[in-house]
């Protein structure tokens, strides 16, 4: 381990782990403790697993990975940086109040941090389940997937960005008013979210099935499926392309609001759209059996069957319609 001291006295050292996976540092007779009262900066990655470390409290920065999985640091008040992964599963830490960049994924399912407050960017993907933490009221940005199922968080008022999928299975999060991409599914079954803010985007799935969500304000595009089946939305509002299926089933959703394609399957059984209004295209089947679909509003196309057993429609109001394959009565 090299180790570097500025004119303060204060170290910068190159990594940092034990000596061997056979022998630690204390068995080596070595108080770890007095190692690290003047470290400031690991310029490499940090292993405290197997460590008997507690007191970090003069560390600044990590500039690559940091793992406490298991460790017994407790004190890291004053970390800022962590350049790579951040492991705390399991971890004793409970503050990191002053840190405020994690380059890689961020691990803190089952670890004990509760202040997260000037966190402001992971670049990877974000694990919260059963963690601790209840504030990431300055969190700008996760890079990849974002678990917050079961987990304490309750401020994401800042955040813009999730680059992968956003899990917010019965989260207690209420606030998503700056979230504007989600780059991958979405689920939000039995959430506590009821606004979607300015959300504008979501790449892939889209689970609304148990949620609290009754309106999808700004979202203008869901790039895979659509379930609304169980859900709460009433309105589509902004909504103009559903890159999979569509699945109405028993929704109280009854306005398609701006909605021009579906790419998929639409499945509009037992629901309550009467209007399709602006939908102009339904790229594989269609069916119409027990809804009170009455109007078929602008739509041009359906790439596969429609089924409209014990429905208004007939096959009449299809004939201005191109359809793929056959209409089932």
């Amino acid at each position: 381990i090299e180790v570097e001291e500025d004119k303060d006295g204060y170290l910068t050292i190159s990594k940092y782990e034990q000596p061997s996976k056979d022998y630690t540092f204390e068995d080596l007779g070595i108080d770890e403790n007095k190692l690290f009262e003047k470290v400031k900066k690991i310029k490499g990655n940090a292993d405290f697993y197997n460590s008997e470390v507690t007191n970090l409290n003069n560390l600044e920065v990590i500039d690559g990975n940091a793992v406490f999985r298991y460790s017994q640091v407790t004190d890291l008040a004053n970390l800022e940086i962590i350049g790579g992964k951040a492991d705390f599963y399991a971890s004793q830490v409970t503050n990191l109040g002053n840190l405020k960049k994690i380059g890689g994924d961020a691990v803190f399912r089952s670890s004990q941090v509760t202040d997260l407050a000037n966190l402001e960017i992971i670049g990877g993907k974000a694990d919260f389940k059963f963690s601790q933490v209840t504030d990431l009221g300055n969190l700008e940005k996760i890079g990849g997937d974002a678990v917050f199922r079961d987990s304490q968080v309750i401020d994401l008022a800042n955040l813009k960005i999730i680059g992968g999928k956003a899990d917010f299975n019965y989260s207690q999060i209420t606030n998503l008013a700056n979230l504007e991409i989600i780059g991958g599914d979405a689920d939000f079954t039995n959430s506590q979210v009821t606004d979607l803010g300015n959300l504008e985007y979501i790449d892939g799935d889209a689970y609304f099935g148990y949620s609290q969500v009754t309106s999808l304000g700004n979202l203008k595009k869901i790039g895979g499926d659509a379930v609304f089946r169980s859900s709460q939305v009433t309105d589509l509002a902004n909504l103009e392309i559903i890159g999979g299926f569509a699945d109405f089933t028993n929704s109280q959703v009854t306005d398609l609001g701006n909605l021009e394609k579906i790419d998929g399957f639409a499945d509009f059984t037992n629901s309550q759209v009467t209007d399709l209004g602006n939908l102009e295209y339904i790229g594989g089947d269609a069916d119409f059996s027990y809804s009170q679909v009455t109007d078929l509003g602008n739509l041009g196309k359906i790439g596969g069957d429609v089924y409209i057993k014990n429905s208004p429609l007939t096959v009449d109001d299809f004939k201005n319609i191109q359809i793929g394959e056959c209409i089932f009565t």
